[in-house]
């Protein structure tokens, strides 16, 4: 094993020949890791095990630590590293930045890791070849780094592995649906955002479908990305991104075919309130005859300031699924139910993804319904495709599933999930264009023909009109759509623009309604007519530069202060357009809020004249000013905590974006926001943070001859990728 051209020296996931030379697995004799010079890993192996062997080992040089503790968190053992704080409390809060539902207890009473263990037989055979090998390869970079790494980290399964995925779906995307569903219980879930869209032929200047993935989730935590190429001849050629620990790719694309992922809000899980035994007898009530409530026991393990403590907590079941509350007063008790509570094959899902070569496969692959949610959408070199997928069992209509409802019937049990083919889906629409921004089925095109109540009144979280129309597109989705629907024909540099693009909607009535007001009483005060002329002459984006956006920004946390954010609100909705801007009332809300702003923002700089880009910025082994917003729903935001001296540090926001075309070969290119490494000593550490800041992707480089062109450095056989090269 060699090295070649590593700029960077002296860190400890360099490729050193000597730590290669020590290998403990066959597997690593199979595989080769070439870095490019962004640091993506493109891993080369004989067999898909190998591949995915050298997948497990580069994800360790990057982020060990961080995924280790996901690990850790799926199998409910992070209180073994991070202390009491990690345990939960067994009342389900929720940690906002984490994006977790409480802790160990949690993941131990949905049987998370347990479910796995117990049913590890049923994993695809192939699936599980796989999880063993990403394990494998984990595993080979702890023996090779014992001595640097934390003594905690211990080794992995496959069936950690799997855990990790059961994990994601499990607590956070099925139980964080029902818990909002507990009256005045578990806190509100934040929103989610993710945006995709993609032409047709007939949209496209070059004549070639394009597809853009665009990613919004955080930066440091359960949902922080990895980019990666994997490939095996003949059997897998994908690139996408992985969350730490993952083996397969949410979004990506191999050479048949680009998908890509939105959160959507299918109403996939439920509570059922259970009436308990009014003598304290552990039982409940079903059709009329008490049933045993089940119990078991897990001992957790804690770090605390004596060494590791132990306490063993009961575990409470009905034959619905975990009880998340129990109410002794009134004798009720609360039970969660998800959909594949007992599935083990959530990789499954994600692999069959990556291996589709064409759209039937790719429609198969969503119908086996092992991915509990998603809005995907799938194109390839003729065809757009998408499709709301939710695993939504078929339930009564006469009661309300958007609250708890009664476990004592069983009038209130599941059917079997309502079938893919039944699913809101749309296949290349006469528009021209998909694009989902988290916005219900019906508007994914303009006049997509599905219908608001179909496939069923209970099929959305929330049951929507039957005459809904675009009146319930957010501001992503309103501004895409707007784009789109145009009668031109886009070019790939409009395509990237517009994912980095920040044009703010609302701006569309609040310049106009600040220039009426202030029109009819101008200011007094100096600072306050500069703002107005900045705003009348202002592009309406989030630009680095503009101080224009500066005070639309402190207009709108003023608006809030002063007037609630329910009426502010009210600029970020599609009925905006409805709001008198000549009315005196509005006028004068919207005169104090910047006469406000203005103050505020000479108070916290000095001056009322302050460009965004002084205030939103990364920090990442340096400042890095950035565009981006989230206050207004951008496309492209960029968001993250306020500090104490006004400046924003960027920590959420979008996650990834790719821009595919559908060429032969395809044409790629993309970013990671934060960059590829976790080790601040290393290149790739903020390289693509540069790149966000200038908004620039990068190459996604795809072919052989493109990643040895491109190659920094290489881990294994280092001839083995020239054997793919045509011959001369």
């Amino acid at each position: 094993m060699v090295r070649l051209r590593v700029p960077w020296a002296g860190l400890a996931f360099c490729l050193l020949t000597a730590a290669a030379s020590a290998a403990r697995d066959p597997l690593a004799a199979r595989v080769t890791i070439y870095r490019d010079s962004y640091g993506v890993p493109h891993i080369l192996g004989d067999t898909e095990e190998a591949t995915f062997f050298g997948y497990g080992y580069a994800q360790a040089q990057d982020h060990l630590e961080r995924m280790m503790l996901e690990y850790r968190d799926a199998q409910g053992r992070r209180a073994e590293v991070l202390g009491f704080s990690a345990l939960g409390n067994g009342y389900l809060h929720f940690i906002p930045y984490e994006y977790r539902w409480d802790g160990d207890y949690l993941q131990r009473l949905f049987r998370t890791k347990k479910c796995v263990v117990e049913n590890k037989e049923k994993i695809d055979p192939g699936v599980y070849r796989i999880l063993d090998a990403f394990a494998r390869g984990v595993n080979e970079y702890i023996a090779e780094h014992r001595s640097e790494v934390p003594a905690w980290i211990d080794g992995l399964t496959a069936e950690d592995v799997e855990a990790l995925e059961r994990s994601q779906y499990m607590r956070f995307y099925s139980v964080g649906d029902a818990l909002p569903k507990l009256a005045g219980g578990a806190d509100s879930f934040p929103d989610f955002g993710s945006n995709q869209w993609a032409i047709a032929p007939e949209k496209s200047a070059n004549g070639k479908i394009i597809h853009v993935e665009h990613l919004h989730m955080p930066w440091a935590n359960r949902f922080q990305k990895y980019e990666a190429h994997l490939m095996t001849p003949g059997k897998l050629n994908a690139g996408g991104v992985s969350w730490f620990g993952s083996p397969f790719f949410l979004v990506g694309v191999n050479e048949k075919i680009t998908w890509s992922a939105t959160w959507n809000q299918p109403n996939i899980s439920d509570v059922y309130e259970e009436k308990i035994h009014p003598d304290g007898k552990l039982q409940y009530l079903y059709e009329g005859q008490w049933r045993d409530i089940g119990v078991d026991y897990e001992t957790f393990h804690i770090r605390g300031p004596r060494g590791m403590e132990s306490i063993t907590l009961p575990l409470y079941y009905t034959h619905h699924g975990p009880i998340v509350r129990f109410d002794r007063e009134s004798h009720k008790a609360y039970a969660v139910r998800v959909p594949n509570y007992d599935g083990v094959n959530y990789s499954l899902g994600l692999y069959l993804l990556m291996k589709a070569q064409n759209l039937e496969e790719f429609q198969k692959a969503v119908a086996r319904q092992l991915m509990p949610r998603w809005n995907l959408l799938y194109s390839d070199a003729r065809n757009i495709f998408w499709v709301h997928n939710g695993n939504v069992a078929r339930r009564d209509e006469s009661y309300d599933w958007s609250k708890p409802v009664p476990g004592w019937t069983k009038q209130t049990e599941w059917g079997n999930y309502i079938p893919f083919n039944l699913y809101p889906q749309v296949l290349n629409p006469p528009a021209g264009f998909l694009q989902n921004c988290n916005n219900p089925p019906w508007v994914v095109t303009r006049n997509s023909g599905l219908k608001p109540l179909e496939p069923a009144r209970y099929y959305l979280q929330g049951t929507p009109k039957a005459d809904a129309g675009l009146e319930v597109l957010n501001t992503r989705g309103e501004r895409l759509s707007n784009v789109l629907a145009q009668d031109k024909k886009f070019t790939v540099e409009e395509m990237i623009d517009l994912g980095f693009d920040t044009y703010i909607l609302a701006a569309d009535i609040i310049v106009p309604l600040l220039e009426e007001a202030f029109s009819r009483k101008p200011s007094a005060d100096t600072r306050v007519v500069r703002a107005v002329e900045a705003l009348a002459g202002w592009d309406r984006r989030s630009s680095k530069a503009s101080v224009a956006y500066t005070y639309l920004y402190y207009w709108a946390k003023s608006y809030q202060d002063l007037f609630t954010a329910q009426k502010f609100l009210r600029f970020l909705s599609y009925e905006r357009r409805n709001l008198d801007i000549h009315s005196a009332e509005e006028q004068d809300m919207a005169r104090r809020a910047l006469e406000e702003a203005v103050l505020r923002l000479v108070k916290r700089f000095g001056k009322a004249e302050v460009p965004w880009g002084d205030i939103n910025v990364v920090v990442r082994g340096g400042v890095f000013p950035l565009d981006g917003t989230n206050t207004f729903g951008v496309l492209h935001p960029d968001e993250g905590p306020e500090q104490e001296d006004g400046r924003i540090f960027c920590n959420d926001g979008w996650a990834h974006l790719m821009v595919v075309v559908e060429s032969e070969p395809k044409q790629l290119w993309s970013l990671l926001p934060y960059g590829e490494s976790e080790h601040t000593s290393s290149p790739h550490y903020n390289d693509q943070a540069k790149l966000h800041s200038e908004n620039k992707l990068k190459p996604f480089w795809f072919t052989p001859s493109e990643i040895l062109e491109h190659t920094e450095s290489v881990w294994g056989e280092q001839d083995r990728m020239q054997r793919l090269l045509p011959r001369q």
